[in-house]
Protein backbone atom coordinates (compact mmCIF):
# COMPACT_ATOMS: atom_id res chain seq x y z
CA UNK A 1 0.00 0.00 0.00
CA UNK A 2 1.38 3.41 -1.01
CA UNK A 3 1.17 6.32 1.35
CA UNK A 4 1.25 9.86 0.02
CA UNK A 5 2.23 12.40 2.59
CA UNK A 6 1.08 15.92 1.84
CA UNK A 7 1.03 18.80 4.22
CA UNK A 8 -2.41 19.89 5.23
CA UNK A 9 -2.83 23.59 4.58
CA UNK A 10 -5.71 25.65 5.68
CA UNK A 11 -6.28 29.22 4.81
CA UNK A 12 -6.26 31.62 7.67
CA UNK A 13 -9.53 33.43 7.58
CA UNK A 14 -9.52 37.13 7.90
CA UNK A 15 -11.12 38.50 11.02
CA UNK A 16 -14.36 40.43 10.86
CA UNK A 17 -14.33 44.02 9.74
CA UNK A 18 -14.07 46.42 12.63
CA UNK A 19 -17.00 48.75 12.92
CA UNK A 20 -16.07 52.03 14.62
CA UNK A 21 -18.73 54.27 16.07
CA UNK A 22 -19.16 57.82 14.80
CA UNK A 23 -18.06 59.07 18.24
CA UNK A 24 -14.76 57.16 17.89
CA UNK A 25 -14.25 58.53 14.38
CA UNK A 26 -14.99 62.11 15.44
CA UNK A 27 -12.65 61.79 18.44
CA UNK A 28 -9.89 60.45 16.17
CA UNK A 29 -10.43 63.31 13.70
CA UNK A 30 -10.38 65.85 16.55
CA UNK A 31 -6.97 64.52 17.64
CA UNK A 32 -5.60 65.17 14.14
CA UNK A 33 -6.79 68.78 14.15
CA UNK A 34 -4.43 69.83 16.93
CA UNK A 35 -1.61 71.99 15.56
CA UNK A 36 1.48 69.86 14.96
CA UNK A 37 -0.37 66.54 15.20
CA UNK A 38 0.76 63.71 12.91
CA UNK A 39 -2.09 61.80 11.31
CA UNK A 40 0.06 58.73 10.71
CA UNK A 41 1.21 58.58 14.36
CA UNK A 42 -2.34 58.97 15.64
CA UNK A 43 -3.52 56.26 13.22
CA UNK A 44 -0.78 53.93 14.50
CA UNK A 45 -1.82 54.56 18.10
CA UNK A 46 -5.44 53.78 17.24
CA UNK A 47 -4.40 50.72 15.17
CA UNK A 48 -6.09 51.98 12.02
CA UNK A 49 -4.78 52.83 8.57
CA UNK A 50 -3.76 56.48 8.06
CA UNK A 51 -5.75 56.56 4.81
CA UNK A 52 -8.85 55.62 6.80
CA UNK A 53 -8.23 58.50 9.17
CA UNK A 54 -7.79 60.93 6.26
CA UNK A 55 -11.07 59.61 4.85
CA UNK A 56 -12.81 60.31 8.15
CA UNK A 57 -11.37 63.82 8.15
CA UNK A 58 -12.98 64.46 4.76
CA UNK A 59 -16.23 62.83 5.83
CA UNK A 60 -16.61 64.73 9.07
CA UNK A 61 -15.40 68.01 7.60
CA UNK A 62 -12.37 68.41 9.80
CA UNK A 63 -10.81 71.83 9.38
CA UNK A 64 -7.14 72.36 10.00
CA UNK A 65 -6.48 75.07 12.59
CA UNK A 66 -4.25 78.08 12.05
CA UNK A 67 -0.64 76.95 11.97
CA UNK A 68 -1.59 73.60 10.42
CA UNK A 69 -0.94 72.48 6.88
CA UNK A 70 -4.16 73.44 5.15
CA UNK A 71 -4.23 73.08 1.36
CA UNK A 72 -5.56 76.64 0.89
CA UNK A 73 -3.27 78.23 3.47
CA UNK A 74 -1.17 81.22 2.42
CA UNK A 75 2.56 80.74 2.53
CA UNK A 76 5.32 83.31 2.76
CA UNK A 77 6.51 84.50 -0.66
CA UNK A 78 9.54 86.63 -1.39
CA UNK A 79 9.17 88.92 -4.39
CA UNK A 80 12.30 89.12 -6.52
CA UNK A 81 13.12 91.66 -9.23
CA UNK A 82 10.15 91.86 -11.54
CA UNK A 83 10.35 92.78 -15.20
CA UNK A 84 8.68 96.00 -16.40
CA UNK A 85 5.00 95.79 -17.28
CA UNK A 86 4.39 94.20 -20.64
CA UNK A 87 2.16 95.42 -23.45
CA UNK A 88 -0.53 92.94 -22.40
CA UNK A 89 -0.99 94.90 -19.16
CA UNK A 90 -2.45 97.77 -21.19
CA UNK A 91 -5.31 95.54 -22.37
CA UNK A 92 -6.51 94.75 -18.82
CA UNK A 93 -9.98 96.23 -18.23
CA UNK A 94 -10.57 98.53 -15.26
CA UNK A 95 -11.56 96.79 -12.01
CA UNK A 96 -9.13 93.93 -12.56
CA UNK A 97 -5.98 93.45 -10.51
CA UNK A 98 -3.19 91.35 -12.01
CA UNK A 99 -0.08 90.45 -9.99
CA UNK A 100 2.72 88.80 -11.95
CA UNK A 101 5.54 87.12 -10.05
CA UNK A 102 7.96 85.21 -12.23
CA UNK A 103 5.88 82.84 -14.31
CA UNK A 104 3.00 82.91 -11.83
CA UNK A 105 0.11 85.29 -12.27
CA UNK A 106 -2.71 86.17 -9.88
CA UNK A 107 -5.80 87.81 -11.42
CA UNK A 108 -8.50 89.33 -9.21
CA UNK A 109 -11.78 90.36 -10.83
CA UNK A 110 -14.98 91.84 -9.49
CA UNK A 111 -15.57 92.68 -5.85
CA UNK A 112 -12.45 91.91 -3.81
CA UNK A 113 -12.69 91.83 -0.02
CA UNK A 114 -10.39 94.57 1.31
CA UNK A 115 -9.26 92.51 4.32
CA UNK A 116 -8.36 89.53 2.13
CA UNK A 117 -6.52 91.77 -0.33
CA UNK A 118 -4.60 93.46 2.50
CA UNK A 119 -3.63 90.04 3.89
CA UNK A 120 -2.54 88.83 0.43
CA UNK A 121 -0.47 91.94 -0.26
CA UNK A 122 1.03 91.80 3.21
CA UNK A 123 2.22 88.27 2.50
CA UNK A 124 3.45 88.99 -1.01
CA UNK A 125 5.17 92.31 -0.51
CA UNK A 126 8.07 92.85 1.91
Amino acid sequence: MDTIIQPVTTRVKRGPYRQHSNEFKRAAVARTLVAGASVSLIARELKINANQLFSWRKRFGGEVPAGGNAPGQLVAVKVLDTPPASASAASIPPGVIVLSIGQAQLRLEGQVDAATLALLLGRLLP
